[in-house]
């Protein structure tokens, strides 16, 4: 079951506030991504449910015809816009979703983050 628009927003907030970039100016857009997260597990929640892609639709001739499950633009668009918020907010999956401590390629990811800029050291040449 999908969350609520006020939990992901709490989530939003403090993935901003771990990255060091909250401010209250960005409620309206953070509510915006909340919103759309939502409906991007509402949508998956859907698709889960369903046994085929496609439903029978009558054209205006009166043909019956297949079409894509309208669940799936709905995903689409909600996919469309997670991106869209999380890029304008500066957030990454990892550090909205909070990463996993246990995953090694996290630890990793998160040492070689905190060493910052690497120092390359080059080897003397005879002359």
């Amino acid at each position: 079951m999908a969350k609520k628009v006020n939990d992901y927003k709490k989530d939003i907030e403090r993935a901003l506030k771990a990255a060091g970039r909250y401010n209250r100016s960005l409620k309206a857009q953070v509510l915006s991504l909340a919103g759309a997260l939502r409906t991007l597990d509402l949508a998956n929640d859907e698709i889960d449910e369903l046994e085929t892609t496609t439903i029978s639709a009558t054209s205006r001739y009166g043909n019956a015809t297949l079409v894509p499950h309208p669940v799936f633009k709905i995903q689409k668009d909600a996919q469309d816009s997670v991106t869209r918020q999380m890029k304008a907010l500066g957030l990454t999956a990892e550090e909205l979703q909070g990463g996993d401590a246990d995953d090694p390629l996290y630890e990793l990811t998160r040492k070689v983050r905190e060493a910052g800029k690497p120092h390359i050291v080059k080897r003397k040449t005879a002359e």
